[in-house]
């Protein structure tokens, strides 16, 4: 007897949406857990896995963010193999989410990211007397007995983080992904900044949103501020999306670390070539990848609606006490460190429970007791020789072109960039304009 595979049927979330009728424009959604949670998910991204995950086709076609696909391709490029270790590129090119514990059972996952592993030294029992105990997210890395760091170590159970917010509440989502609990005083606020007088004006409608739909929601938050009507009313394609804008901001600059960059300037419009700098200047670079996108809004002082919602939303709404401050101030994957030489954003602390030695395991809790619960220092993936503390081989000069392609200095690369900078975007010149004496333009 022949018996057919059973496809899992596909999971999906309904939204109620209310549309004013004239205008064709959502005023607002109402929303339960499930696609709260999966909304808040796309802020704890990191970069690299945005651009991947947005470069592939769904509903709507791929899209381009700035010049971070650049900077992407750079790495992946089969072709130009200048990073230190094989690590190194996996930090890079599927950099891990620090809060993916959280992200774990969200009904309409997206990022395609493996889960994070843990090691300890194999021989962890007799190493538990040493402080801190060393962990490394990829195997092959050794530990100070001398003994390699591939013991798989767990962390702690996941009954401690599911999703973000609570399962009894309900929210209001405006088309700028703005995220209010769900009231009369806020419904009726909402019908008066969208000057609607009568409840005749509106229609309501439901809909589901599927995995492919969340992909589109992505891609639309990054371009359009009328998201929903954008995902759900199918307004016009993209090329007539609304150009985000985003706003001056100020970063308390860390004067124990600067780069020393040469720049390469046209003078007859002052835009730039290309800048050159040493290794850390690229690792800078290639390292923007692996911030969260939530970390980047944090730096631009909370420019989105959806961080501004966080930031609004009352303790009583979340699932954990510190949820919300870990998404107001986003953390970086331990090892995956090389931004917060420049930014301010910091790696997750955890320590190692080490109550039952044969059986320890990783958290981000710390009890009252030293003795059971130890310091975790995580080994440096990069060291793959001694002296060599840099994403990208060295020691060498690397160039990084206006439009973020970062290559290895040679003369032949310095003749392809000049050539590519005629038809490229504008990254550098833009970053860099406060640091550029003025040039006038030659008649």
């Amino acid at each position: 007897m022949i018996t057919m595979a059973t496809t899992e049927p596909e999971q999906q979330i309904s939204l109620k949406l209310v549309v004013i009728k004239e205008r064709n424009k959502v005023v607002f959604a109402e929303a339960e857990k499930d696609f709260v949670d999966v909304l808040i998910s796309l802020l704890t991204l990191p970069l690299g896995t945005i651009i991947r995950l947005v470069r592939e086709e769904s509903n709507m076609q791929p899209i381009e963010v700035g010049s971070l696909i650049s900077l992407y391709r750079s790495v992946e490029n089969p072709d130009k193999e200048f990073l230190s270790t094989d690590p190194c590129k996996q930090m890079i090119l599927r950099p891990k989410n620090s809060m993916e514990r959280y992200c774990k059972n969200l009904k309409l996952k997206i990022d395609d990211t493996e889960p994070t592993e843990y090691f300890v030294c194999n021989n962890l029992v007799n190493c538990l007397c040493k402080r801190p105990v060393l962990v490394s997210m990829f195997k092959n890395r050794r530990c100070r007995c001398g003994n390699m760091l591939d013991k798989p170590i767990s962390l702690e159970s996941n009954y401690f983080f599911d999703g973000f917010v609570k399962d009894d509440d309900t929210f209001l989502i405006t088309d700028d992904l703005k995220v209010v609990p769900n009231s009369l005083n806020a419904f009726f606020d909402l019908f008066k900044s969208c000057g609607i007088e009568s409840p005749s004006s509106v229609n309501k409608m439901t809909v589901t949103v599927t995995k492919n739909q969340v992909m589109d929601l992505l891609k639309s938050c990054l371009i359009s501020t009328v998201t929903l009507t954008s995902l759900f009313l199918e307004k016009p394609c993209i090329e007539k999306y609304i150009k985000v804008e985003f706003p001056p901001f100020d970063v308390n600059e860390n004067d124990s670390f600067k780069l020393n960059v040469k720049i390469v300037q046209r003078k007859s419009n002052g835009k730039v070539v290309f800048a050159q700098g040493k290794e850390d200047f690229a690792d800078f670079l290639l390292s923007l990848l692996t911030i969260p996108l939530g970390g980047v809004v944090h730096l631009m002082e909370g420019f989105s609606c959806i961080y501004k919602s966080i930031l609004n939303l009352d303790q009583n709404y979340w699932t954990t006490d510190n949820v919300k401050n870990k998404l107001v101030e986003p953390c970086l994957v331990p090892q995956f460190l090389v931004s917060n030489k420049l930014f301010p954003i910091f790696g997750s602390k955890y320590f190692c429970d080490t109550t039952y030695p044969n059986y320890c395991y990783l958290t981000m809790r710390h009890g009252n007791s030293v003795e059971r619960f130890k310091d975790v220092d995580f080994v440096d993936p990069i060291l793959k020789r001694e002296n060599s503390k840099n994403i990208v081989k060295g020691p060498t000069m690397y160039m990084a072109t206006d439009d973020l392609v970062v290559t290895p200095m040679t003369a032949t690369s310095g003749v392809g960039i000049l050539q590519a900078s005629l038809t490229s975007k504008s990254a550098l010149t833009t970053a860099l304009s406060h640091l550029l004496t003025q040039i006038k333009p030659e008649n």
